[in-house]
This record gives structure tokens, sequence and C-alpha cells, in this order.
């Protein structure tokens, strides 16, 4: 299955929350990566006894009102909280606090919401035996209630819904928020993604033998896996012309995008990247751009020797003869793979890195393993100057997104 979005209704992106474990802010985020510096340190959420890393990407705690968190009733989460300070902090860079926000929706994309509360489920019964377990633990937390929660606590009026297609979750909720302004939903959208570090993310993920147990080094000889991050990330969208009609600054406009479903294995990546390549290859098309106008890749680039293989495949069959002077950066090698949260995170990356011209460096890459392939950006970062930018996101089940932006004084 493909399906490509052409923005015919040009989609302005006016607000930018970000929190991971290198800031609270998309700014402050974004300037550590370019600085080359590392949020994976030993994790102190949980113990990692038995596990394959002890390295995580562990975010700040945000800070939630006493009042927000009771109205969460047992709903409440750290995915929960992680999205509202991004959500809140998009929203209030796009201008919309103390306006009227009856027509503003949400999407939030997550791949673990109610893990926490399975994990209490867990505990439970091996701490007081089968029959003491409680079933409305689970019953709790819905996959809607993190959305349902964030949308009540910043008074959002229009549609809201959860996006579940794993690790591009995040992505796939911006296309969805985009939609929603195209055909007339809403006037707004708040489209990104939220996940919290878990023991049961991190033990899955470890049974896979996915983790690298250092820092993860993305598209590097050596690497050995992921890193496990946490964190949030939002984008405001609204339709170009309301925001420029009331004197929005616009930070970028997204171009086109494209979502494809291989649906060839649970956890692997097609080999080939086919499913990756035809996402691309949509967003170009939705964009109306050839390869040759991309200033840069924001890689999915987890660190696994197979996904990073099957992206570098994908690319390359898009891009062709141009793919070894097309920049690639990683941003998971700097923050983790956020999971749920990565595409949105890496996307308002991806807004910033273009209107300041500047790539983040891929951190740890060494020793390229696809080095002539493609133009791997390490040490530093890479002054570019072209309009648009690809932010890649693949998922389990392969579930594929890629989300084209350009820069806001660039018509198309």
């Amino acid at each position: 299955m493909t399906e490509h979005m052409r923005c015919d209704t040009t989609i302005a992106v006016t607000g930018l929350g970000v929190t991971s474990s290198l800031g609270t802010s998309a700014e402050r985020t974004q300037a550590r990566t370019l600085a080359g510096e590392r949020g994976l340190a030993k994790i102190r959420a949980f113990d990692t006894t038995g596990c394959r890393s002890e390295i995580g990407g562990e975010a700040p705690d945000p800070t939630v009102p006493a009042e927000l968190r009771a109205a969460a009733y047992g709903a409440y989460s750290r995915t929960g909280a992680l999205a509202l300070h991004a959500a809140s902090a998009a929203l209030e860079q796009a201008g919309w606090i103390g306006r009227e926000r009856g027509r503003v929706g949400l999407v939030v994309g997550s791949a673990g919401v109610g893990t926490t509360a399975l994990e209490r489920y867990l505990d439970r019964r091996l701490e007081h035996g089968p029959n003491s377990s409680r079933a409305a633990l689970l019953l709790g937390f819905p996959k809607r209630c993190v959305s349902d929660w964030v949308g009540w606590a910043l008074e959002l009026g229009g549609p809201r819904t959860t996006v579940n297609t794993a690790c591009s979750s995040g992505a796939v909720a911006v296309i969805q928020g985009a939609d929603w302004l195209r055909t007339g939903a809403c006037d707004a959208v708040l489209a990104g993604g939220a996940d919290e570090l878990t023991r049961f993310t991190m033990s899955g993920f470890c049974s896979l033998r996915a983790v690298d147990p250092d820092p993860c080094r993305p598209f590097d000889r050596d690497r050995k896996g992921m890193s496990i991050g946490e964190g949030a990330g939002f984008l405001m969208l609204e339709r170009r012309a309301d925001a420029v009609a009331r004197g929005a600054t616009v930070l970028g406009i997204l171009a086109g995008a494209g979502h494809t479903c291989d649906a060839g294995h649970l956890t692997a990546p097609d080999p080939q990247g086919a499913g990756g390549a035809r996402a691309i290859r949509a967003a170009l098309e939705a964009a109306g751009i050839g390869p040759t106008e991309i200033a840069f890749v924001s890689a999915h680039g987890t660190g696994t020797p197979h996904n990073d293989a099957a992206e570098v495949h994908a690319l390359r069959a898009v891009f062709g003869v141009h793919a070894p002077t097309c920049p690639v950066h990683s941003a998971k090698a700097s923050i983790g793979h956020c999971m749920g949260a990565a595409g949105a995170i890496e996307a308002a990356l991806a807004v910033l890195s273009l209107t300041q011209g500047l790539v983040p460096p891929t951190a740890g890459l060494e020793r390229p393993e696809f080095e002539g392939e493609l133009d791997f950006v390490r040490g530093s970062p890479r002054r570019v100057s072209k309009p648009y930018a690809i932010s890649n996101s693949f998922g389990f089940g392969g579930n594929n997104a890629a989300l084209v932006f350009r820069r806001p004084e660039v018509r198309g």
C-alpha cells in the first residue's frame, strides 16, 4: 500500500516543541546536537540487570501542575507529561496561547501508551500472585488516554486521535494532521509523538539483540544496535494563508509526505528497503521536486545492522547517481531512538536545520560502512543551502513514512 500527499492547501509549521535527553526545547536539543553532544548515559529509571545495555537517553522530568495530574485520574503517565510539555511549547511558539482553540486538533503518535500500566500489572502478579492482579490497571490506560488528557489540558476543541504505527508513529501523526487541515476538519493541528523509556521496551529490544551495549553508532562499520531514548516532539500545523493572516511566523512548509506499509515481517525491514524507497519517492512526488533539490536527509538511522543497510539501499534507489552527494545524518546517535516520538522530534529538528542552513553530524560515526554510497555528515556540522529536506521514519511491520519540508521563503 502506498499513500502520498500533495499539499494543495499549503501547510505551514508555526510552532515546534521538543523534549529529549539533550534538552527541554527544540532549540536546545538542536544546539547540542549540532555541537556533537550525546544524551546517552546509564539508565536511572529502572534496573537494567540482565539487559544487553545499561545505556539510554533519558529526558529531564517534565513539570506538571498538581491539578492537571489529578485530572488525569488513574491514566496519568510520564508519556503524557512529556507530550504535554512539548505540545505546550509548540502551542506557545505558534502564538495560540490566549486564543480560542475550539478548532485546534491534536494527533499523538505513540508506540508505548499503556506500557507503564502493563508493568504495574505484571509487578503486582509477581509480588502477590496471579489472583491479586487488577485488570482495571490496564483498562485505565487505553491508547487514547494521552491525546484525551493533553487535549483537555490545552483546551483543544478540535478532533483528536492517537496513532500507533510503531516507530513511524510521530511522522504519521504529522501526515494525519496535515490531512485534517486540507479537508477543513480544523483550523490548526498539534501533531507529534511521545514515548517514555520503560523496562518493558528495553527488555523487548534486548531480547531481539537490537541494542548496542555502548552508545549507538548509526552507519558505522562497528555498530551493534540502537540506543533507546525517550521524549516528545510536536509541530503546530496551519494552512499557510491562515497563519499569515493572523501574523504568525512561518518556520517551515510541509511540502509533501509519503506513507507505505510493507507488511512483510513483524520486526525485520525489507533487506532492499523497497517500502522505504516507495515512501521517499511518494514524498518527493507530492512535493513536486526531484532528489537534486534536497539539502539533506534526516535518516531513520537506528544503528542496527539491518535497518541501516536497508535505509541506504532505499536512498540509493531513489537518489540514483546523486546519492553519493546527498548529506545524511541521524539524530538518534545524539538522543537515542525515541520510539513513537522519534519521527516528530526528528521532523522538528529538520525544520530547524533548514532554517539555520546547518546539518548536525552523526555522533559516534567514525568509520562509515557505506562510505562513497551516501555523504554522511560526521565530525562537525555541514553548511547547506538547498531549500528542501527529507525526514525518514521506518517502523515495525514495514510502516514507513517520509516527510519533505522546505524553507518558508521558497514558494512552491
